[in-house]
C-alpha cells in the first residue's frame, strides 16, 4: 500500500517483483489512492491486482506568503481537511471490509496518508503490519502507524527516527528496482538515441516528481533557449497533470514528456545532470545510477522535509542544492548551476561519486526479508 507521491509507489514495484521471485505462488495485491492509480498500473505488471482505497490527507504547508496563507489555509487546506476527515473514515470501513474478505498474512505500508485507514484496519484485525519511512523527517502518516507496526524499516540511520520503537526498527535503506544501475559510456550514448537525442551532446533531465512541478517546468521553459545555445540537450519530464509546449526552433535539443514509463532508470543513468526535487526515493534511485544531481527542494511541504532531505546530501558533497526562493527571483540561477556542473568534469564526477555512496545495494532484499519475517 502506498500513495500521495510517486516515491511511495516505485519502491512497492521493486518489492512486488522481489516477492514474486521468492514466493511465486503468493497472492500479492497492491492498493493505492485514486490519484496514482494510472502510474501504478503503468509500472506494475498487468497480472498484479490493483485496488483503489478512498482517503483524504492532512494538508500542512510551510513558508507561504501572506496571500498564500489566506488562499491555501482557508480554502485549500482547512476546508479540504474537514472534507477529508470523512474520506478517511470511509477508507477505514472500505479497508476493513476488503481485509476481512481477503485476510492477507501481512500488510506493507510504504507511506502517504492513504495508508492510515488501511493500517488501522489491519491493526484492528490483528494482521501483521510493516511500514517503511524514507524521509529525514518522519511523516504524520508513519508517525501514526508506527504505534501499530510490527516491523519498521527506515531509509536513513535509526537515530533520525527517535520516536520509533528501537526493538522493531531497522535501517535498511530505500528499496530500488533492479534495473537501476551505472551505465558505461556506450550504454549512455545508446540511451540518448532511444530518447531521440544526439549521443554526442550532454543531456540535462529536469523532473519534478510523479505529478511534476509547475515551478520547475516554468523555469525550464525560460532557460531552454540558453541551454540550446550552450549546445546542450534537455528533457523536461513535466508530470502527468501538465502539458508543455516547446518553441519549434528549440525542438532539436529540447524535448518534453509528461511521464516516462519505460526506460526511466536508463534515462537517469544516461543524463549528464539531473535537476529534481528532494523526494527521498527518487534520490535513492539517482544514487544507485551515480547521477550528478542538482536539487531544488519543495520548501512548502509538511515539516519542510524536502529541505532537510536535501541538506543531508549537500553536507556530504553529493548534490548541488539551490534554494527555491532564489530560483523564484531569477531562472538564471538554475541555468548557471547546470552549466557549472556540465562544464566542470571534476566537479560533476565528485557529485556523482559522493551520491553513489548513499546507495544501499541490499535495501530491497532486507526490506523483503522484514516483510516476510513479520508473518505469524
Amino acid at each position: 500500500m502506498g500513495g500521495g507521491s510517486g516515491g511511495h509507489i516505485t519502491p512497492i514495484v521493486a518489492i512486488v517483483d522481489e516477492l514474486r521471485k521468492r514466493k511465486p505462488d503468493a497472492d500479492i495485491r497492491v492498493w493505492c489512492d485514486r490519484k496514482f492509480i494510472s502510474q501504478t498500473r503503468q509500472l506494475l505488471s498487468a497480472d498484479v491486482p490493483i485496488n483503489v482505497i478512498t482517503s483524504g490527507k492532512y494538508r500542512r504547508y510551510t513558508n507561504l506568503s501572506l496571500w498564500s496563507h489566506i488562499r491555501y489555509h482557508l480554502i485549500k487546506t482547512h476546508l479540504a481537511n474537514i472534507v477529508d476527515i470523512f474520506k478517511v473514515g470511509f477508507g477505514f470501513l472500505q479497508s476493513l471490509f476488503k481485509l476481512i474478505i481477503w485476510r492477507p498474512n501481512v500488510v506493507f505500508l510504504k507511506g502517504g496518508f492513504v495508508c492510515v485507514p488501511v493500517g488501522i484496519a489491519a491493526h484492528v484485525l490483528r494482521i501483521p503490519l510493516v511500514i517503511h519511512d524514507s524521509d529525514a523527517v518522519p511523516g504524520l502518516a508513519n508517525r501514526i502507524l508506527a504505534r501499530y507496526a510490527n516491523r519498521i524499516g527506515t531509509g536513513l540511520p535509526v537515530e533520525n527516527y527517535p520516536n520509533y520503537k528501537k526493538d522493531i526498527t531497522k535501517y535498511v535503506g530505500i528499496p530500488v528496482r533492479k534495473n537501476f544501475k551505472i551505465l558505461n559510456t556506450k550504454q549512455k550514448a545508446d540511451v540518448k538515441k532511444v530518447f531521440n537525442f544526439s549521443p554526442n551532446k550532454k543531456l540535462v533531465v529536469i523532473i519534478g516528481g510523479g505529478l511534476g512541478s509547475h515551478s520547475l517546468n516554468k523555469t525550464a521553459l525560460i532557460i531552454a533557449p540558453d541551454i540550446a545555445r550552450a549546445d546542450l540537450q534537455m528533457l523536461i519530464v513535466s508530470g502527468a497533470d501538465e502539458s508543455l509546449t516547446i518553441e519549434d526552433d528549440l525542438t532539436i535539443n529540447i524535448h518534453t514528456v509528461p511521464f516516462v514509463t519505460d526506460g526511466m532508470s536508463e534515462l537517469l543513468g544516461a543524463a549528464d545532470v539531473v535537476v529534481t526535487r528532494a523526494g527521498a526515493t527518487f534520490l535513492a534511485e539517482l544514487a544507485t545510477v551515480a547521477a550528478s544531481v542538482i536539487i531544488v527542494p519543495n520548501h512548502h511541504l509538511a515539516g519542510d522535509h524536502q529541505t532537510k532531505n536535501a541538506a543531508i546530501y549537500e553536507m556530504a558533497g553529493a548534490a548541488l542544492v539551490i534554494d527555491p526562493r532564489e530560483l523564484e527571483k531569477s531562472a538564471t540561477v538554475l541555468k548557471d548551476n547546470i552549466l557549472k556542473v556540465v562544464n566542470d568534469e571534476n566537479y560533476s564526477k565528485k557529485l556523482s561519486q559522493n551520491l553513489h555512496k548513499f546507495a544501499k545495494a541490499d535495501a530491497l532484499e532486507r526490506m523483503v526479508e522484514m516483510i516476510l519475517g513479520a508473518i505469524k
